[in-house]
């Protein structure tokens, strides 16, 4: 089946990611059904995990439009190499490969050709950086000071060197386990604790003068 055939109508949902449930066919059963061209069966795929991966490419290139349109990138790359995925594999570790993969790409490709990069991305809100409070009654100094805070720890977060910010990304942010991030990245589990240490070692001394002037 032709790419442009598979109907992928992917957006940032409001709600959290579905995750299986009882009633709901495992991945394997799905991937297989995708597989043999039902296209469904791949569309419940890209509604299970799309909020994991936009979080975790949005959290690696920092900019809200590119990491929506990388997210779509990533699902049809997947949904093209499907004959590649062994089975006994889990779907998801399989996919994040191809979304990191795909952000070491693009990073590699924006670093070759710098762009100006926006100091305010709208939508950051969606995957905890900025907690967003509506109520009437919320402190508008306090809502300043925690966007404030929120702009600072992105570019913070931008800055740090690329295994330390992926090994950061998905345990802080992504809320992966040690043992998922060492598969996901091929390295040993000690590996990923120290980028992980390292990482919020970095972040919080780049964060430091505002954290002591607020004070």
């Amino acid at each position: 089946m032709h790419l442009g055939a598979l109907p992928l109508i992917f957006s940032r949902s409001t709600t959290p990611t579905r995750p299986p449930t009882e009633a709901s066919p495992p991945d394997s059963i799905l991937v297989r059904e995708a597989r043999g061209g039902d296209t469904r069966a791949y569309g419940e795929l890209v509604r299970r995990y799309q909020d994991r991966v936009y979080t975790l490419i949005y959290g690696l290139i920092q900019n809200h439009d590119d990491a929506l349109d990388l997210t779509q990138d990533v699902f049809l790359r997947a949904y093209g190499s499907l004959r590649h995925f062994r089975e006994q594999a889990v779907f998801y570790t399989w996919l994040y490969r191809i979304a990191l993969n795909a952000c070491i790409d693009f990073n590699r490709r924006k670093k070759r050709h710098p762009e100006p990069c926006s100091l305010h991305d709208q939508g950051t809100g969606e995957i905890g950086f900025e907690p967003w409070d509506r109520r009437p009654t919320s402190q508008p100094d306090l809502a300043l000071e925690n966007k404030e805070l929120g702009r600072l720890l992105r570019r913070a977060i931008q800055r740090l060197p690329e295994p330390q910010r992926m090994a950061v990304v998905m345990h802080d942010i992504e809320g992966l386990q040690h043992k998922e991030i060492a598969a996901l990245l091929n390295c040993p589990i000690g590996t990923v604790k120290s980028r992980i240490q390292r990482g919020r070692s970095e972040l919080r001394m780049m964060l430091l003068p505002f954290v002591e002037c607020d004070r």
